[in-house]
């Protein structure tokens, strides 16, 4: 359950998502199962949520920021559908909502985010993390490769060679102007 009050939307720079209750059902608050936390989120997603705060006129701290057409707190159906429909329309493979927190785990640990805040934001253990993501990103032996081959090279005074990028190197997780950002999805074997 997400509600008005959880956002910290600033006019301008990084904004705050507070992770305090969790939907448990019948419209029953429940405690987050990893805890309460915040999560920071970028300029762009501070835009769209105030945008849609705005759209949809949320004026009271406790307007759930979606709602059915009915006025009421979305289920795990509607979710489905919302989500269904939204990859029809950029044309993208099936995905279930849980696949977008994979997402962000995957983007920010490619973005060179460390372990430990990549665990803070997502609500686990570093444990956890490890376990569910560190090595699963397909080109992570090439770019290790490279940052200890640099580190070599500089420690004894020989100039680092240009790094190889990878065969099949993932397109850049930031978007250039007016494309789509890709999602990097990656389901831990374990």
């Amino acid at each position: 359950m997400l509600r008005v009050r959880s956002l910290t939307l600033p006019a301008e720079g990084w904004g705050r998502i507070d992770v305090t209750e969790a939907d448990v059902g019948d419209d029953v608050p429940g405690e987050p199962k990893t805890g309460p936390r915040s999560v920071p989120i970028p300029p762009v997603l501070v835009e769209r949520l105030t945008r849609w705060v705005d759209d949809h006129r949320l004026t009271t701290r406790d307007a759930l920021l979606f709602r059915t057409r009915n006025d009421t707190r979305p289920g795990q159906q509607n979710w489905a559908r919302a989500l269904k429909r939204a990859l029809a329309l950029v044309d993208h493979e099936p995905l279930r909502v849980y696949d977008c927190r994979h997402a962000a785990a995957t983007t920010w640990l490619r973005a060179g985010v460390p372990l430990g805040e990549v665990a803070r934001r997502m609500g686990h253990s570093v444990d956890t993390l490890v376990a569910n993501w560190v090595g699963a990103l397909d080109t992570d032996e090439e770019i290790g490769n490279a940052k200890i081959e640099a580190l070599l090279n500089s420690s004894s005074g020989r100039p680092a060679p240009e790094p190889t990028p990878p065969a099949e190197a993932p397109p850049a997780p930031a978007a250039e102007a007016g494309e789509r950002p890709h999602l990097y999805v990656v389901r831990s074997s374990a």
